[in-house]
């Protein structure tokens, strides 16, 4: 479960807390729409485990295109009389 998805984002009650703070009620608003536009954005952060994920999937298929590429190459090689 994302640590986000609890966070509330009810923007009325953020602006009344900044405003009740002191803070201006222009800014207020503006501060908590900010904050859940983040939190709605959340979702497409990636986290550590899929980027790793994903590297070691790129991985395996950069050693298969290097390993292929070498057998082409010894093949043609082979193929031209140049490898016995």
């Amino acid at each position: 479960m994302n640590v986000f998805s609890n966070l509330m984002t009810d923007t009325l009650s953020i602006a009344n807390n900044l405003s009740n703070a002191g803070v201006d009620w222009e800014q207020a608003e503006a501060i908590a729409k900010s904050i859940a536009a983040a939190v709605e954005q959340q979702g497409d952060l990636a986290t550590k485990d899929f980027v790793h994920g994903e590297l070691s999937s790129l991985e395996t298929r950069l050693v298969y295109w290097i390993v292929g590429t070498g057998l082409v190459i010894v093949g043609v090689f082979v193929a031209a009389g140049v490898l016995p």
